[in-house]
């Protein structure tokens, strides 16, 4: 690993550690100001990994995009209001598009595979309905979460489809880290939902949130960058 790559990794160690202590602390102006830096530091040592490999140029452009929209939607969660979190949602669901489209490229749905397509999309459909339910949204709110649970179950879903498809050709280990990643990622985002639309909470949800977040992102980035490591 070149120095480049070790400060870049060092960089994003240290913006974790100063978010966590913050969020675990509760000390606004360090979780605050290490926040919005996260992802473009997760974005750096991802294009680092994949610049001396042959991956296609296309995925550092639509994992780019996807990383953007993501540290968009952190800082429009850092406001205060209804409207900045709608448009903290929507950056985050553009983001998971863009994590899609790379898994389509990627060819991790190669081949027919009708049952594991009917179960993938009842899955998808049934398991925000049910969340929804539980949860007790209310409103319009409720039809926004449910979209974005369904591209966000599609994702953590992309994963398990590579796992299980032969014809895709992908690499299992790292289809297992974008099914994991997904999940954490669901549950991250069901305590945000929980806590800023219902109004719950309980002591340090904001460091559970970005600690299973930070472990979302991480997992999710390196499925899709290891399979390319692992061919130099």
């Amino acid at each position: 690993m070149n120095a480049k790559k070790w400060t870049a990794l060092l960089l994003f160690a240290l913006a974790v550690g100063l978010n966590l202590v913050g969020c675990y602390f509760d000390i606004p102006i360090l979780s605050r100001v290490s926040k919005p830096v996260l992802m473009p530091l997760v974005l750096l040592n991802a294009l680092l990994a994949l610049s001396d490999t042959t991956a296609p140029k296309w995925l550092g452009v639509l994992l780019t995009f996807a990383l953007a929209f993501h540290c968009a939607g952190d800082v429009f969660l850092m406001l205060e209001g209804f409207p900045f979190f709608v448009t903290g949602l929507t950056c985050f669901l553009i983001g998971h598009l863009f994590y899609i489209s790379i898994f389509f490229k990627k060819g991790l749905f190669k081949g027919d595979n009708l049952l594991w397509s009917i179960l993938t999309g009842i899955a998808v459909i049934v398991i925000p309905l049910v969340l929804i339910k539980v949860l007790e949204f209310e409103g319009p709110i409720k039809y926004a979460v449910f979209a974005y649970g369904i591209v966000l179950l599609f994702v953590s879903f992309s994963g398990l489809w590579g796992v299980f498809n032969k014809k895709s050709g992908a690499s299992n280990p790292a289809c297992w880290l974008c099914f994991l990643g997904g999940l954490a990622f669901i549950f991250s985002d069901i305590l945000v939902a929980w806590r800023s639309l219902l109004g719950n909470s309980f002591p340090r949800i904001g460091f559970v949130i970005m600690s299973t977040y930070i472990l979302a992102e991480c997992l999710i980035v390196t499925s899709i960058v290891r399979p390319y490591l692992k061919a130099k």
